[in-house]
């Protein structure tokens, strides 16, 4: 997105954010972490875009109420691809832990990888 100078403009970038985590959680829902990241990179540029921007602006109470309407729902569904996304993380923690103590064993123990003495 290019540069933000209005509030609708503001309220496009707000809308975009909004597609992009719905769409990221759709992905997420599908186990489908490749595009789920690729879309994660997508929401941080425009919140990167938005951020520095934000606070020039006023806005009226509906549109307070509109930003705070769609700031909920990305975070509803920010909130929902993290959860989906815990169990996976555990699992490649886990798995991480298990193979640095597998090298440190092999190390102590002078094994090759594949287990025999050096």
């Amino acid at each position: 997105m290019e540069s933000i100078g209005t509030v609708d403009q503001v309220f496009m970038c707000y809308d975009t954010i909004l597609q992009v985590t719905a769409q990221m959680l759709n992905a997420a829902r599908k186990d489908d972490w490749d595009t789920s990241i690729a879309l994660q990179k997508r929401y941080c540029a425009l919140v990167d875009t938005l951020r520095p921007v934000f606070w020039r602006f006023t806005f009226d109470a509906q549109q307070r109420a509109r930003i705070e309407d769609l700031t909920r729902r990305i975070l509803s569904d920010e909130t929902e691809v993290r959860d989906l996304a815990a169990p996976r993380l555990a699992r490649l923690s886990a798995l991480l832990a298990s193979n640095r103590q597998s090298q440190a064993m092999q190390k102590m123990y002078g094994l090759s990888p594949r287990g025999y003495a050096r």
